[in-house]
């Protein structure tokens, strides 16, 4: 049935219809062949039939009767799309793609366990197949690129396969048992990746260490502080990470161009870093992880050993090592000078801040902290490192403590070892008598020997280690008599005169040990090595007897004058100990008086002076113990009523205070003080008499001496002429022998007198008892040789005798000198107490001057008297000013670029004329009280510049710069530091220098 059949069976169906829809399928007909006019007629008519169904003009009721025959079929396609669908759904696939491949079905299925076919470029990458179903083949292979590649069995119909280092993408497909898999795709990417990467390091500035370049070096070892900047130069990477392990922020670093990432962080500690990269298809395979190793700056290290002049008191010296691993800034000592203080003061000490270890030494001396006794200094020190980052940090040492003692513990041990040194002097003596009888015995075993036997050689042996003791012992007395001086002069100045003779008694303990004497020992030592001539050593055993003799001497005038001068260092301190409780009991007297007193306090402070008088009678009793100790005692004075009056006195005066009856407790202390003032008076008056009568003696017998020298030098040259002309025939020969006998004993009460004259007075030198020695040993010789009838030998000792005689004649000639002109000005000078009349200062001449000025301004005089004042004046400030002129010049400019009392002078020139023009004004006496205090000023500044160089000076001479023995070994050392870095160049590497630094503190710990 065709169309227009149908169409016409419609419109019989549809009456509303007709014809129309045949009408429609005609004009369709003719709308193919382009005419516009059918088409339109197609679409007018198409609207008119839109609404009716036409399914309804299709009876299919009439259908319904061949249904049965569909039953059978219908119920066996059910069948198979549940049991088998593949047969109908392959064929029914293969009709609808009709474009595309299909293979033969398997009756297994391939099934690929990859997820992705994505591959990274350059790695390995495995491909896993399984194969389901009833019957699988046993082998399985994957065709690639027309090549086809057996697969590895797994096992339960799994397959595997490795591409190695895969470049480029593939297609693939599986094949078993002649069915082939469909069609795969493996694709091959990038990963990203790093490829190279530099590391910057800039270090903190103050490890002065230049910036660094690091070309692929991830671990780091790094100071702390410094500056690290990554580039990373990445492959395919899209983004790049840093992950730090301290942290949990990520750091992404910066582009800065195409595949060149930049990070810039400081580091402050140790810690490890992963460096992730990533682009679109993953990221890098292989963790990339280094470690930055932080080397922190550690604390600096210090070392103390400190060494204390427990001797004087006068310093502390301080050395030790400090090190640190960078550097150092500073190193200060703080100190402070009692417990209770809460601030320490500082000193700083230089060190070499370009050396990381080093020594340090420090001698601290104590003069210009004006210390008192009886104090704790507690000190430490305190090292800094130059550590830029976290600031400067310092490591101090423990704190130590110094003790000073009080003048009174410091006298106890100057009396202690002043008693040890005279006993050690008196020891000396000893050993230095049987050294000389040691030598007596030596030259009477070797009379008459030619040559020497094991005994003798062991007794000389003994001699020269007795006199290597001897030495050792004469030194030690040396420093011990040093430091005894140095402490009293500490706790209690001492006058010229005792000065001086400290000095006098230093230098003759140094002269103990001759040049000569030290040369004759070596000698001996020589000889008795090489065996010689036994006549040799005969010949220096016997000037080595003389100069024992001489040293024995010389021990024995020591030994004397150490006694002299402890007794006058004793009198002199009771003396101002007695005045110094004079002024403490008067300033009670004067408390006592007040009427608001304490009479309670007033007692405490009475007893206290009375214990201080009964260790005062106990120093006295000591004084008079190592007066009646010398040879020649003094005349002390005899004290005892007046000691047991200032003892009531004392007493009754507290008793009185006690009662609370200060009128008469003053009166007691006023006789209590007046007593002991006469006690001071008898001991200077016996002093100063002491001193007079004995310089009095002692120049009357020095003078005899010489007179006694220059006779017997005369004699001597007489019997020296007539036994050059007597023959030794002539019977005169044995009288003018006794004549040299007769010299001989003259020669020795000379001795004896000078002997007993030079253990009182400390001016005459060594020399003079060696002298001695050297005369009495010619004229021994020239008896001798007489004897012997040696008369060329006798005439020559005679000779060298004269010449000692005439030495000795000559030096006491200056001694006699010296200790005349010293008696004039002794006899000059005013006693304790009367006090010489004082020339006035320019600021006390002034004043007087501006008293007179104002005074005669205020008189009323007039006329002639008047001018005859104003002259004087006039004439007065002339003066004054003429001497402060000269005073400018002495001094010239201070520390300040002017002149003392610098535009005084013009001042005083512009009263002289006010007073020449007799203009006495308000304007000149305020112009003179200017001029007086300027004056005054001037002169206070010129004291104290006096007194500071004064005190530089005796700085300058008192320091004692000898390093302490423990320390000895440190300057050493220092001194191989400091010539090892004369070698090291400046810039050194750090890692050399860290190696020279290293063996510096090996140096020192061995």
């Amino acid at each position: 049935m065709n169309d227009e059949v149908a169409a016409r069976k419609i419109g019989t169906y549809f009456p509303e219809i007709g014809d129309k829809l045949l009408n429609i399928i005609q004009l369709n007909y003719n709308s193919n062949k382009g005419i516009s006019l059918a088409q339109a007629g197609i679409l007018q008519k198409s609207k008119a039939v839109g609404h009716v169904e036409f399914t309804q003009a299709v009876p299919l009721q009439h259908n319904r009767r061949y249904l049965s025959y569909f039953a059978a079929p219908f119920l066996i396609l059910i069948t198979l799309l549940v049991f088998s669908p593949a047969l109908i759904t392959s064929s029914t696939t293969r009709i609808i793609k009709f474009n595309e491949e299909f293979l033969p079905s398997a009756p297994f299925e391939f099934n690929l366990d990859n997820k992705e076919l994505q591959a990274f470029k350059n790695e390995d990458f495995s491909i896993s197949l399984e194969l389901t179903g009833e019957a699988l083949p046993k082998n399985a292979y994957v065709l690639v690129s027309d090549r086809k590649i057996k697969m590895t069995t797994a096992g339960n119909g799994i397959y595997t396969y490795l591409f190695k280092k895969i470049q480029s993408s593939k297609n693939l497909r599986f094949e078993a048992a002649g069915f082939q898999s469909a069609s795969y795709t493996l694709n091959v990417v990038d990963r990203p990746a790093l490829k190279t990467f530099n590391v910057y390091l800039n270090y903190p500035d103050y490890l002065n260490k230049k910036s660094e370049r690091l070309s692929n070096v991830g671990n780091l070892q790094i100071p702390e502080g410094t500056r690290v900047r990554w580039e990373l130069s990445a492959l395919t990477a899209d983004e790049v990470t840093l992950n730090f392990s301290s942290t949990d922020n990520d750091q992404t670093p910066s582009q800065l161009e195409n595949d060149v990432f930049v990070l810039e962080k400081t580091i402050t500690q140790s810690d490890q870093y992963t460096i992730d990269l990533s682009n679109a298809y993953g990221k890098n395979k292989q963790p990339i992880v280094y470690n930055l190793d932080v080397i922190p700056d550690k604390y600096p290290q210090i070392t103390l050993n400190a060494f204390q002049d427990t001797t004087l008191f006068s310093f502390i010296a301080l050395g030790g090592d400090i090190n640190d691993d960078y550097g150092l800034t500073q190193l200060k000592l703080f100190y402070k000078f009692d417990e209770a203080a809460s601030d320490y003061r500082e000193i700083e000490i230089g060190i070499n801040k370009s050396q990381n270890v080093q020594r340090y030494y420090y001698q601290w001396q104590f003069d210009s902290l004006d210390i008192q006794g009886d104090n704790q200094i507690r000190y430490y020190m305190q090292v800094w490192d130059n550590d830029g980052v976290n600031g400067h940090k310092s490591t101090k040492t423990g704190v130590y403590s110094f003790r000073i003692p009080s003048k009174r513990e410091l006298k106890d041990q100057v009396n202690t070892e002043a008693k040890r040194t005279e006993d050690d002097i008196d020891k000396t003596l000893q050993e230095a008598k049987e050294l000389k009888e040691e030598i007596e015995e030596a030259e009477n075993r070797l009379k008459g020997k030619k040559e020497l036997n094991w005994q003798d050689e062991n007794l000389l042996k003994d001699i020269l280690e007795r006199r290597e003791e001897l030495n050792k012992a004469i030194e030690e007395l040396k420093e011990q008599n040093q430091n005894i001086n140095k402490k009293r002069e500490r706790y209690n100045p001492q006058s010229e005169k005792i000065k001086e003779k400290v000095e006098k008694l230093q230098e003759l303990m140094n002269d103990l040990l001759d040049e000569e004497t030290k040369k004759l020992y070596d000698e001996l030592q020589k000889l008795l090595e090489e065996q010689q001539n036994i006549e040799d050593i005969q010949d220096v055993l016997d000037q080595l007897n003389n100069k024992e003799n001489n040293l024995e001497k010389e021990l024995e005038r020591t030994l004397e004058l150490f006694k002299r001068m402890k007794f006058e260092h004793e009198l002199d301190e009771s003396i101002n100990e007695l005045n110094e409780q004079i002024k403490e009991q008067e300033e009670l007297q004067e408390k006592t008086e007040e009427k608001d007193s304490d009479t309670e306090e007033l007692s405490g402070e009475q007893q206290e002076l009375q214990e201080k008088f009964e260790d005062f009678q106990e120093k006295l009793e000591q004084l008079e113990e190592i007066n009646q100790d010398m040879k020649r005692p003094e005349s002390l004075p005899d004290m005892q009523e007046e000691k047991e009056s200032v003892k009531e006195s004392q007493k009754e005066s507290k008793e009185l205070l006690e009662e609370n009856k200060k009128k008469k407790a003053a009166k007691s202390q006023q006789n209590a003080k007046q007593q002991m003032q006469q006690m001071a008076e008898k001991m200077q008056q016996m002093q100063s008499n002491s001193q007079m009568s004995m310089s009095q003696e002692n120049l009357d017998d020095l003078r005899d001496i010489v007179n006694n020298l220059l006779k017997l030098s005369f004699d001597q040259e007489d019997l020296m002429k007539e036994f050059g002309d007597v023959k030794q025939s002539d019977p005169r020969f044995i009288e003018l022998s006794q004549e040299q006998l007769k010299l001989k004993d003259d020669a020795k009460i000379v001795e004896d007198s000078l002997l007993s004259l030079a253990n009182r007075v400390f001016v005459l030198a060594s020399f003079v008892t060696r002298e001695v020695g050297d005369m009495n040993n010619h004229m021994d010789k020239s008896v001798d040789a007489i004897k012997e009838r040696k008369k060329p030998l006798a005439v020559s000792e005679q000779q060298f005798a004269m010449t000692s005689m005439n030495n000795l004649a000559l030096l006491l000639d200056d001694v006699l000198k010296q200790m005349q002109q010293n008696m004039a000005d002794a006899m000059g000078q005013p006693q304790k107490g009367e006090g010489k009349q004082k020339a006035p200062s320019l600021g006390e001449l002034q004043q007087q001057l501006n008293k007179q000025i104002k005074g005669l301004k205020e008189s009323g005089k007039s006329g002639r008297q008047l001018s005859e004042e104003l002259a004087k004046l006039a004439a007065e400030q002339e003066r004054i000013r003429q001497a402060l002129q000269e005073m400018q010049e002495k001094y010239g400019e201070g520390d300040n670029g002017q002149k003392p009392g610098d535009g005084l002078v013009e001042k005083m020139e512009e009263t002289e004329i006010d007073l020449v023009n007799k203009q006495i004004t308000t304007e000149t006496i305020k112009r003179q009280r200017q001029i007086l205090t300027r004056l005054l000023e001037a002169e206070d500044a010129l004291r104290q510049r006096d007194k500071d160089e004064e005190r530089k000076g005796e700085t300058a001479k008192d320091y004692d710069k000898q390093v302490p023995k423990a320390f000895e070994e440190y300057f050493k050392l220092k001194e191989q530091e400091i010539e090892l870095l004369k070698t090291i160049p400046p810039k050194l590497y750090p890692y050399y220098r860290k190696e020279v630094n290293d063996y510096f503190k090996r140096l020192g710990d061995n």
